[in-house]
This record gives structure tokens, sequence and C-alpha cells, in this order.
């Protein structure tokens, strides 16, 4: 009697542990194909980076730490996509 309850105890926890990923993939939202979002981020950001490389002042250094922000901005919204498929 006591075998018994511990392999149906056991059963269930095995479904229980491989059910729990299938429901969670059942019901996440599916991911749009082409991510709007991330590419007018991307242009956006890109916009940005040409106003900076114009501008005539370079505010003792902060216009290049905020280009080399935006490239690495327009990088993370790169691999987010890529992660994305």
């Amino acid at each position: 009697m006591k075998r018994k309850l511990t392999i149906w105890i056991s059963l269930a926890a095995l479904v229980l542990a491989l059910g729990v990923p299938l429901l969670h993939t059942a019901l996440a939202k599916p991911v749009p194909a082409s991510h709007p979002e991330y590419h007018e981020a991307v242009e956006s950001l890109r916009s940005a980076r040409k106003h900076l490389e114009k501008a005539d002042a370079d505010g003792y250094g902060h216009r290049d730490r905020a280009m080399r922000a935006i490239d690495r901005a327009i990088e993370e919204c790169n691999q987010a996509v890529q992660t994305l498929h």
C-alpha cells in the first residue's frame, strides 16, 4: 500500500513537472514577426546619432559618450529582435 502511494505521488509530480512548461508555452503571447517597436526605436536612435554627429559643440566629451550609448542601445535592440525570432 505504501509503495503504491509513493508511485502515485511520484507519477503526479512528474506529470506536474512536465505539464507546467507546456501550459506556460500554450498561454504565452505570440511574438509579432516584424517587431515594429524595436525597428522604430532603432530608426529613432539612428536619427538622434546623426543629429549629434552634426552638432558643432562636443559638450566636453558628452556628445561622444552619448553617441557610444546610442550605438550600444542600437546593438541591444538588434540582439533583442534576434532573440525574439
